[in-house]
């Protein structure tokens, strides 16, 4: 299994309407959205990891790529009916990068527009 993960804060609240009217917060609605997709996908997954506050709530919705030695990307304000495709394209480029850095010119529109941190991958442990 893929180390990789995609964390998706599920208690995110945005002015989406698509999510309210399922009973559900944006981040549940865009997390299920993100299983679905990967559910039905035969290439290799990304593991995805509900987190309950990434706390940044005046960003909904957060979510975050991440991986032992890889560059971790955190993204805000997507929405979580419009932006799956393109999640979803980004994390098989993310898989299959060694170290993370997918080049700008390859990325999805929403990640490009929706990136709030890029960091650098975590020192190795003695």
């Amino acid at each position: 299994m893929s180390q990789e993960t995609l964390l998706v804060c599920i208690l995110c609240q945005s002015s989406q309407t698509e999510a309210r009217q399922a009973g559900l917060s944006e981040g549940q609605f865009l997390f299920n959205q993100l299983q679905d997709g990967l559910e039905t996908s035969s290439e290799a997954c990304i593991r995805l990891q509900p987190v309950r506050c990434m706390g940044a709530c005046d960003r909904a919705c957060v979510i975050a790529f991440m991986a032992p030695n890889k560059l971790t990307f955190i993204l805000s304000q997507l929405s979580p009916s419009n932006s799956v495709p393109d999640l979803l394209k980004f994390s098989r480029q993310y898989i299959t990068a060694s170290d993370g850095k997918v080049p700008h010119k390859d990325r999805p529109a929403t990640i490009k527009q929706n990136i709030h941190a890029v960091l650098p991958p975590l020192p190795n442990q003695p």
